[in-house]
C-alpha cells in the first residue's frame, strides 16, 4: 500500500514538474512578446531586428519538434528534457547580462531549440511515468490543459513584473533561474524512459525534417513580410491547410496513386493534427495581437493588458470542460467544427472594430476565440476515437502551428510597418495604419479558424466514439511515409 501511495505521489509530481516546464516556455514567448519596447530600446534594434528576434525563434520552435521527439526515442526523453532546460537557462542568462544584438538574436535561436526540446519531451515523459489507462489520459488531459490557459494565465504576472522592476532583464533571469531549478529537480523526479536502439535509425529521417519544416516556418514569416496583399496570406494559408485533406478525399476511389489512398486511410489522424496546428497559430496569433492592439491603440498599460486578457483562461477551462461530453455525444466531427466556428466567429468580431480597442469591445470575442481552442486540450479524445492520431504528435503539432501563427501574424503587423501609408504623420494616421493591420489580422485568424473546421468535417470521425486504442497498424497515428514524424512514437 504505501509503495503505491509513493507511485501516485511520484507520477503526481511528475505531472506538476512537467507543467511547470512547459509553462516555463510560454512565460518566456509571452514576456518577451511585452517586453519587446524594452528590448528594441535597449538593444537599438530597429523594426526589422524585432521581426528577426521573433521569426528566429518560431522557426527553430517549429522546425525541431520532430527530431526532439526522435532523439527521446533513441537516447531517452528525460535527456532530451533535461539539455533543453540547461540550454533555456543558458539563453536566457546571456540575454540578461549582455545588451549586444548579436548575442541577442542567438539567444532567441538557442531558446527555440530549447523550447522544441522541452515540449516534445513533456508528454513523453508523462507516458513512460504513467501506465496505460485511466491515469494516463488523466494525466495528459490535465497537461494539455495547462498548456493551453498558460498563454493568456501568464500574460499578467509578466506584466507585472516588468511594470515593478522595470527591467526587462528581470525575464531573462526568471527564466535562467527557473531553469537552473528544474535541471535539479528533473533527475529526483522524473525516471529516464526506456532508450529505443531501433529508433536511432529513425533519427536521420527526422532531422531531414528539419529542414522542410524549417522552411515552412521561414517562408511563413517571409510571406507575410512580403505579401502586397493580405488576402494572398489568408489564401496560400488556407490551401495548404485543405490540399492534404483534399488529396485524402480523392484517394478513396483506389484508383489514384497510393499515396492518396494512404492519406485518405489516415485521413483521420493527418486532420487531427491539422486542425491544432491551424487551431494554435489562431491562439498565439490572438494573444500576440491582441496585446499590441490594447497597447497601441487602447492605451492600456502592460498590465492592464494582462488583465484584459485574462478572462481568456476562462473561456479555455470551459472548452476543455465541456467539448470532450459534447464530442461524445455529437461526434468528434461536429463538436471541433462547432469550436473552431466559434472561434472563427470571435475573429470576425474583432475585424469589425475600426479604431481603439477597449476592454468591453475585445472581452466577448476573447471568450469566443478562447473557448473554441479549448480544442487543443483534447488529444486524449483524438487518440481515443479511431483517428489514430497521439498525444505526442498532437502536442508537436501545436508546437509547429504556433511558431507558424507567430511567424504569420507578425509578418502581417510587418507589413503595416513598411506600407506606403504608415510614413504619414499625426496621431490619427498612425492609429488608422494600425487599425487596418490589426483587422487584417483578426481575419487571417478567422480564416484559419474555418479552415480548421473545414479539415474536420472531411476528415475526422463523425459518430459518437468509443474508448478505442489506437490502430497499431497506421504508423502511429502519422501521416504515411513519415518515420519520426510527430506523430511516431517508437515501438
Amino acid at each position: 500500500m504505501h509503495g503505491g501511495t509513493g507511485g501516485v505521489l511520484r507520477r503526481r509530481s511528475a505531472v506538476v514538474l512537467l507543467a511547470v516546464a512547459q509553462v516555463l516556455v510560454v512565460f518566456d514567448t509571452t514576456a518577451f512578446a511585452v517586453a519587446l519596447p524594452w528590448i528594441q530600446y535597449r538593444a537599438r534594434l530597429s523594426i526589422e531586428g524585432l521581426t528577426w528576434l521573433l521569426t528566429t525563434y518560431s522557426v527553430c520552435f517549429a522546425a525541431l519538434p520532430v527530431l526532439a521527439v526522435a532523439l527521446g526515442e533513441a537516447f531517452g526523453q528525460r535527456r532530451v528534457l533535461l539539455g533543453g532546460l540547461v540550454l533555456s537557462s543558458l539563453a536566457g542568462l546571456a540575454s540578461a547580462v549582455s545588451q549586444d544584438a548579436d548575442v541577442l538574436l542567438t539567444s532567441r535561436a538557442v531558446q527555440g531549440v530549447a523550447a522544441a526540446a522541452i515540449t516534445a519531451g513533456a508528454v513523453a515523459l508523462i507516458e513512460s511515468t504513467h501506465p496505460e489507462g485511466r491515469g494516463r489520459d488523466r494525466a495528459l488531459s490535465v497537461h494539455f490543459a495547462v498548456v493551453a490557459a498558460a498563454g493568456p494565465a501568464v500574460l499578467l504576472p509578466s506584466t507585472v513584473l516588468l511594470d515593478t522592476v522595470e527591467s526587462g532583464a528581470a525575464i531573462f533571469w526568471v527564466q535562467a533561474v527557473v531553469g537552473v531549478l528544474l535541471v535539479l529537480l528533473v533527475p529526483v523526479t522524473l525516471t529516464e524512459s526506456a532508450p529505443s536502439p531501433e529508433a536511432r535509425s529513425r533519427v536521420g529521417h527526422a532531422a531531414a525534417a528539419v529542414v522542410p519544416l524549417g522552411v515552412l516556418a521561414w517562408f511563413a514569416g517571409w510571406l507575410g513580410d512580403h505579401s502586397v496583399s493580405p488576402t494572398t496570406v489568408i489564401a496560400v494559408a488556407v490551401a495548404g491547410a485543405l490540399t492534404p485533406s483534399s488529396l485524402s478525399w480523392l484517394g478513396r476511389r483506389g484508383a489514384e496513386p497510393s499515396l492518396f489512398t494512404r492519406l485518405y486511410r489516415e485521413r483521420a489522424a493527418f486532420g487531427a493534427y491539422t486542425v491544432v496546428a491551424l487551431l494554435a497559430a489562431c491562439l498565439a496569433g490572438a494573444a500576440l495581437v491582441l496585446t499590441m492592439a490594447l497597447q497601441l491603440l487602447g492605451g492600456l498599460s502592460p498590465e492592464s493588458v494582462g488583465w484584459a486578457l485574462l478572462p481568456a483562461v476562462a473561456g479555455l477551462v470551459l472548452g476543455c470542460s465541456t467539448l470532450p461530453a459534447l464530442a461524445a455525444r455529437a461526434g468528434l466531427a461536429a463538436t471541433v467544427a462547432v469550436a473552431c466556428g466559434a472561434a472563427a466567429a470571435g475573429f470576425v468580431l474583432l475585424s469589425l472594430r475600426d479604431g481603439a480597442y477597449h476592454f468591453a469591445d475585445v472581452l466577448p470575442p476573447l471568450l469566443l476565440i478562447a473557448y473554441g481552442c479549448g480544442v487543443l486540450a483534447l488529444p486524449v479524445s483524438f487518440a481515443r476515437t479511431g483517428s489514430g492520431a497521439l498525444p505526442r504528435g498532437l502536442n508537436s503539432s501545436r508546437q509547429l502551428g504556433a511558431g507558424l501563427g507567430a511567424s504569420l501574424f507578425v509578418g502581417v503587423m510587418t507589413v503595416a510597418e513598411h506600407g506606403p501609408s504608415a510614413s504619414l504623420s499625426g496621431r490619427k494616421a498612425y492609429e488608422a495604419v494600425f487599425s487596418r493591420a490589426f483587422r487584417d489580422c483578426f481575419e487571417l485568424g478567422a480564416a484559419l479558424c474555418l479552415a480548421a473546421a473545414a479539415v474536420a468535417l472531411l476528415t475526422l470521425p463523425r459518430r459518437s466514439p468509443r474508448a478505442t486504442a489506437p490502430d497499431p497498424g497506421t504508423s502511429d497515428g502519422a501521416p504515411a511515409g513519415t518515420a519520426g514524424s510527430p506523430g511516431s512514437s517508437g515501438p
